[in-house]
């Protein structure tokens, strides 16, 4: 499988489209893009999207077969910057993703944006999004792109925050040492797993 890599823009419509595979069924997304024939297509606007803005604000990995990615944001930066959303294209998403489902969108991440500032007040690592693609899968790509991260996580002791619809995953992610700080239902969104990992001295 190799290292993780840096995703460059060559790189974004190849992990974005493999991205966009990796969550066809997850929670979140069925919410917001109900419609199983137009989602594929506007997965895939939404991760170019997200893909590029975690280029600019964060730190975005992926394989040399490009697997799959990991884009994380870094302590302080954990909130969205309007600025590079719009550098990263992202302030058309009303448009490209449909006024219904931009709103669903919005009001589940609001959500979630409360979530974490109670579970997450102190600075942090967070995983903004974690996809595989499926023909990847239990191979150790996940392993492959999160251990950096966590590593210097525990280097410079810092928690890392994630937020999971899939109760499959939840397993999955206290493998590598997270732990289930809330389960909720909002009014507007699916069931979640907001998850947060102490530093490992």
């Amino acid at each position: 499988m190799g290292e993780a890599v840096p995703v460059g823009e060559a790189d974004v419509p190849a992990v974005a489209a493999a991205a966009a595979r990796a969550f066809a069924e997850d929670g979140m997304f069925t919410f917001v893009f109900p419609d199983r024939s137009a989602r594929p297509a506007k997965l895939d606007r939404f991760f170019r999207g997200a893909v590029r803005y975690g280029r600019l604000a964060g730190t975005v990995v992926t394989t040399p077969q490009r697997a799959g990615v990991a884009i994380w944001l870094p302590p302080g930066h954990t909130t969205m910057s309007v600025a590079a959303m719009a550098r990263a294209g992202m302030l058309t998403f009303p448009v490209t993703l449909g006024p219904a489902a931009f709103r669903r969108f919005t009001a589940y991440t609001s959500w979630l944006d409360g979530q974490r500032r109670e579970l997450a007040p102190d600075p942090h690592w967070f995983l903004l999004a974690l996809g595989v693609d499926p023909v990847w899968q239990r191979r150790g790509v996940g392993r492959t792109l999160t251990a950096p991260t966590l590593a210097d996580a525990d280097e410079r002791g810092l928690p890392a925050y994630l937020e999971t619809t899939s109760e499959a995953n939840v397993a999955y992610y206290e493998r590598s040492g997270f732990g289930v700080a809330r389960e909720a239902v909002p009014d507007a969104g699916p069931r979640t797993w907001s998850m947060r990992r102490e530093p490992r001295r």
